[in-house]
């Protein structure tokens, strides 16, 4: 369950800067490392280095035209659990003027309600797209939970030795807030209605699959 007040009381929710460099760096290889065996040439994971990364990250977000890179960090530990970057398209023949530029997350953060919530605030219901690694099932599912779908569009990485996957989210995407009662407790959280869900006025919560909305989208 991704239950809102759950996140708001795990993380942290800021813009990241360059002081941040080095834990951006940490993660970013890390999540990597864990997600791309197989997916990607093994030389190119195993030639990641953090010292290296982070200098890069401290250039990148060092600058007067720094991206807006927004990080979860969590209170308990105040460890970094992922970050995502939303801009302008970088590309010539970019399919919707967004472009998701990059959602990284931990392991142990996944399913947590958190890259959901990062995707609310940062992107929110705008028409956008987005590059995933051909065969990273997980982050593809997760796209399409947000709107997103594979539009047809590749792309060859020789340096990674991985191809990537266009998604496009053309339309809006629909966030609601509910209330959801269980018993006599109230919980507050945080829906979305992806375009085909629509006509059905479903919330795409797993508890709210079957339950009818209010008010008229």
């Amino acid at each position: 369950m991704n239950d809102y007040f759950a996140v708001a009381d795990r993380y942290a929710i800021r813009r990241l800067t360059a002081d941040d460099a080095a834990d951006i760096a940490a993660v970013h290889i890390r999540v990597w490392r864990e997600t791309y065996p197989g997916l990607m040439a093994q030389a190119a994971l195993d030639a990641l280095d953090v010292e290296r990364s982070t200098v890069t990250w401290r250039e990148i977000l060092g600058g007067d035209d720094s991206p807006r890179v927004v990080g979860a960090i969590e209170r308990a530990t105040g460890a970094l659990a992922g970050w995502i970057t939303v801009g302008q398209a970088r590309d010539e023949d970019a399919p919707a003027p967004t472009e998701l530029w990059v959602l990284n997350l931990a392991r142990e953060h996944q399913g947590t309600g958190v890259a959901q919530e990062l995707m609310r605030l940062e992107l929110a219901d705008r028409p956008a797209y987005l590059w995933v690694v051909e065969g990273n099932e997980r982050a593809i599912a997760f796209y399409r939970r947000h709107g997103f779908d594979i539009d047809g569009v590749r792309r060859e990485q020789d340096d990674e030795g991985n191809r990537d996957l266009r998604m496009t989210r053309p339309t809006t995407v629909k966030y609601v807030t509910l209330v959801a009662y269980r018993g006599r407790h109230e919980r507050l959280h945080r829906c979305r209605l992806i375009p085909r869900q629509r006509r059905g006025r479903r919330c795409h919560h797993p508890e709210h699959r079957t339950q009818r909305l209010a008010e008229a989208l």
